[in-house]
């Protein structure tokens, strides 16, 4: 998508949106205690001789549309208090605004006491939500995930302004890549499960567990010091309003994998589960060292070979439609003061794909010479990956009285990936077959206990978590091997001497992490002016707390490879790699023997401890104007201990203490409009796996990936302007521009000397600036048309400009001035939805696209390398849901209708002009449309 047509697409959108508020039809308004104006929820209105009416919503907020025009009496009835009647005047295409109190009704003797649940998870609650804080803040509640067929977190936070996903997992925000976001489960940071990335993997979260996503976009004495795109804050499902058992069960058909033959590596009986049952594990008594392989006699050797799992084919199978099921539930219990509620959800999810992947790289030697680039290898994948997924979700919470609540949360999930890859093409000048077998085994459980406590007749509140979070990732048996396809015969290549990994072995990697979290937050209110009104007292609100993480990770990889067993009587490899790999051809002699390629610098154990203290005011300086001032101070230690390739002991620590001040100014122009401006200062810090020496072949993107010890924490300035417009508590319009500047910001780039070979790497300073638009808007007072007052649109997008300079020395090899690495130019989201209440029947379509960003910064080490870049890439879905009756709903849509393909470019010709048809293919592959059908039923609720 063009320049043109974004901007033709932004403004049919705002069009739209804006000519809907000049329109009329409608009688609303709110309705509030007038005695402490607090929000009055589920008064009654209805207009005086007619049917129309409507019930006030958490926010006392009211709309009853389509009202005939003439004199109208409108009835204001709620319990305990006094009917109020107000006379009006309907216009054609006018809005009548009714903002009015009710008075409490004396003669009513009995106490009535309404006590409700706070709602969180729909649109009006978290609409409601960001307005009332006092920062830049994004989000997307349950409500709005349950209009899309988004199955897990990542494919639900791409639905939030500036927001996209970049691997199918990882966040970026504003343009700035996954390593720059800081992720909170419930308020305590998430784990990881990666052992290459510094982010956490939001595909491990089922959708129907989040509640509501919030991302905090400008800096807060509160928030984590660790961010410049943001801070991302999930939260589960917890507390329900009523008793309900829910059962939903779906499918899908995936083009060109469905009924398709699909291969996988072999695994156990129990694969279904997603658990490891330990079929591909290292046997109970395999060597525990690398001397003990390279030590062993022949007769020993061949029988450390002959007790692995030699299953060099994969399983053949037809590819079944995935599968979806979850049981959800949620019951509440009240005795007197005392109220008990639970929420809990059972997910289980198998899926396939299976597509043709194009791999290639080149080399630019003679590209000025005679404009065309050299081939370094020509891939075709075929790639087949089945995932099993199964999630658990256990929250409890105690509300001892309206002053006090304890809650305790639980959430589980575990994610199985198989990939089998069969690759064929050209590589150094040979034709080869590739094949590679990949299992990863990936899990996390994250508990915290929570209590809110409110004291001193509201004056003072107190919010306390503690935390346990335990993540892994098993990679038990990654196995590659390649056949020599130049002769009339395939040959396998079985290195001499020392192995090869790369070529013919397997690797093993474990990673386990752990992290214990503890927090405190204080907020005390201070009168500093009475006034005749209460609620015309002028308050200062003190907030004060600190936050303290210890998380601990240990990495273990062992590199098994197999060598010819004697060059000069080596026979078999000419056979089919299971003959090869039969017991009696595993020996040192003829056949293959084991050999191991394990560094010292292939495991490592690191420590992190965070101590992070704040303290904030919030005061009022006039009715309208309202300001935050604020510090942090992070006091954090990191650590990783290793070796070099010789075995002297490596040592990192990055022991810091940063203050981090902030300020956010909020300047309310009218009760529907505001405008915030932000300041503040973060840092981002290194990752575990980023200083590490460790160095990894990734046999999918063809890369090897490896640690820099010297990486230095990068520092941030951030500056955020926002305006907000609210016409209605579930609508919205907003803008907002940003800038931010950083030094020493951590990038991925191609290491010196060897284009394929993957690192990290500080750049001098950077600066990326923006705007961001959003609208949230009901066509319902369009027109008087019954078809378009049940549309609503969604819009939002973000542009983007960064730039980095490199010092003298690394821009002498890199390129200069250009996108921060992982940084898209726009971000762009929209979608049209239509409900019909009455019909049950609801159906949405949305966009999303984002622009050309820099996957991986190229080098000039001899000769130019060009960056890599991701191209645009348009997605529309379409979802449908419709009710059968009083429990059944009908689900169902198409995922990815344009099917557009992945496509990573390099401009040889450095003309700055990105055309598929001239410029060199790094990866290309078409996922394939996803059609979704499913039930869910709801059992009658007690």
């Amino acid at each position: 998508m063009n320049i043109k047509s974004n901007l033709s697409f932004i403004f049919l959108f705002s069009f739209f949106s804006f000519i809907s508020f000049a329109q009329t039809g409608v009688v609303r308004g709110t309705i509030k205690d007038a005695a402490t104006d607090e929000d009055i929820i589920g008064a009654a209105i209805r207009i005086d001789g007619s049917t129309l009416g409507a019930a006030t919503d958490i926010n006392g907020f009211f709309s009853i549309s389509r009202v005939p025009v003439g004199k109208k009496k409108v009835i204001i009835t709620y319990v305990s208090y006094k009917t109020k009647e107000i006379e009006i005047t309907v216009e054609a295409d006018k809005v009548i605004e009714i903002n009015t109190t009710l008075l409490e009704d004396k003669v009513v003797l009995q106490e009535v006491k309404v006590v409700a649940n706070r709602i969180t998870g729909t649109e009006v609650s978290v609409i409601s939500e960001i307005k009332a804080s006092q920062m830049v803040v994004s989000g997307i509640s349950s409500a709005q995930i349950g209009k899309t067929l988004d199955r897990n977190a990542a494919e639900v936070v791409k639905r939030v302004p500036g927001v996209t996903i970049f691997g199918n997992r990882f966040i970026n925000i504003r343009g700035l890549n996954e390593r720059y976001n800081t992720v909170m489960l419930n308020n305590v940071f998430t784990p990881s499960m990666e052992t290459d990335v510094r982010s956490f993997s939001f595909d491990i979260i089922p959708s129907n567990q989040i509640d509501r996503i919030l991302i905090f976009k400008s800096p807060a004495a509160e928030l984590p010091g660790e961010f410049s795109g943001g801070v991302v804050k999930i939260f589960t499902k917890s507390i329900p309003d009523q008793n309900f058992l829910t059962v939903d069960f779906g499918g899908s058909y995936r083009e060109g994998t469905t009924s398709k033959n699909f291969l996988e590596p072999q695994h156990g009986n129990n694969y279904w589960t997603g658990f490891n049952d330990g079929y591909s594990d290292l046997p109970k008594y395999f060597p525990t060292t690398k001397n003990e392989i390279i030590n062993a006699s022949a007769e020993r050797l061949a029988q450390i070979g002959q007790s692995l799992k030699n299953n060099w084919t994969p399983l053949q199978s037809t590819a079944l439609p995935d599968l979806r099921l979850s049981l959800t539930g949620g019951f509440k219990i009240q005795k007197g003061a005392l109220r008990i509620g639970n929420f809990s959800a059972v997910n289980y999810s198998n899926s396939y794909t299976n597509f043709d992947m194009q791999r290639n790289d080149y080399e630019f030697s003679q590209i000025m010479k005679n404009g065309e680039a050299g081939e370094v290898f020509n891939f075709s994948d075929q790639q087949y990956t089945h995932a099993v997924r199964l999630g658990v979700l256990h929250n409890w919470a105690f509300r001892l009285n309206d002053n006090n609540t304890i809650e305790f949360k639980n959430l589980f999930n575990q994610l199985s990936n198989g990939q089998f890859v069969n690759r064929t093409g050209f590589d150094s000048g040979n034709k080869w077959n590739i094949r590679s077998f990949d299992q990863v085994y990936r899990g996390i459980y994250s508990g915290q206990l929570v209590g809110k406590h409110t004291l001193v007749k509201d004056k003072t509140t107190l919010d306390w978590v503690i935390g346990y979070n335990n993540s892994y990732r098993d990679q038990p048996d990654y196995k590659r091997f390649r056949y020599n396809l130049d002769g009339t015969t395939p040959i396998l290549l079985v290195p001499q001497g020392s192995a090869q990994t790369f070529n013919l072995g397997r690797t093993n990697i474990k990673m386990l992490e752990s992290a214990y979290s503890a927090g405190l937050n204080l907020v005390q209110k201070i009168v500093v002016k009475k006034a005749a009104q209460k609620e015309d007292n002028k308050e200062l609100e003190l907030k004060a707390g600190f936050y303290y993480e210890l998380k601990n990770r240990q990495f273990d990889a062992r590199n098994l490879g197999y060598v010819q067993g004697n060059s000069s009587t080596f026979s078999t490899g000419e056979l089919p790699i299971d003959q090869i790999f039969a017991a009696a051809n595993i020996n040192s002699t003829t056949g293959v023997k084991i050999d191991e390629q394990t560094n010292p610098n292939d495991s490592y154990s690191a420590h992190n401890k965070l101590l992070a203290y704040y303290f904030s005011g919030n005061y009022s300086l006039t009715k309208r104007l309202n300001a935050i001032v604020g510090a942090r101070i992070e006091s954090n230690s990191q650590k990783l201990d290793s070796y070099d390739l010789v075995r002297n002991p490596l040592n990192y620590n990055n022991t810091k203490t940063n203050v981090l001040p902030s300020a956010n100014i909020t300047y309310n122009l009218s009760e529907k409009s505001l405008f915030r401006v932000a300041y503040g200062q973060t840092l981002n810090r290194p990752e575990f796996r980023e200083i590490a020496p460790f160095s990894f072949y990734d046999f999918v993107n063809n890369r090897n990936i490896t640690g820099n010890p010297k990486l230095k924490n990068a520092h941030v300035q951030n500056v955020d302007f926002r305006y907000e417009f609210y016409p209605t508590p579930s609508e919205v319009i907003s803008i907002a521009s940003f800038y931010k500047s950083f030094k020493n910001p951590i990038e991925v780039v191609f290491a010196s000397g060897a284009n394929p070979n993957l690192s990290f790497d500080n750049a001098e300073s950077a600066y990326s600036t923006g705007i961001e638009l959003e609208t949230r808007k009901s066509l319902e007072t369009l027109t008087k048309s019954a078809f378009i007052s049940k549309l609503s649109l969604t819009f939002n997008a973000a542009f983007i400009y960064s730039r980095v300079k490199l010092n003298s020395a690394i821009a002498a090899n890199q390129s200069n001035n250009r996108p921060l690495q992982g940084q898209s130019p726009y971000v762009i989201n929209g979608g049209i939805g239509y409900n019909d209440a009455k019909k049950q029947l609801q159906i949405n379509v949305l966009y999303n696209v984002i622009g050309k960003r820099i996957y991986a910064v190229g080098n000039n080490y001899g000769y130019q390398y060009p960056d890599w870049y991701e191209m645009p890439r348009n997605v529309i879905d379409v979802t449908f849901s419709k009710g059968l009756g009083k429990n059944l709903i009908l689900k169902g849509g198409i995922t990815d209708i344009l099917n557009a393909r992945n496509l990573v470019l390099q401009d040889g010709n450095q003309d700055k002009s990105f055309d598929i048809n001239k410029d060199q293919i790094i990866q290309s592959y078409r996922a394939g449309r996803v059609y979704s059908l499913g039930l869910s039923y709801t059992f009658d609720k007690k």
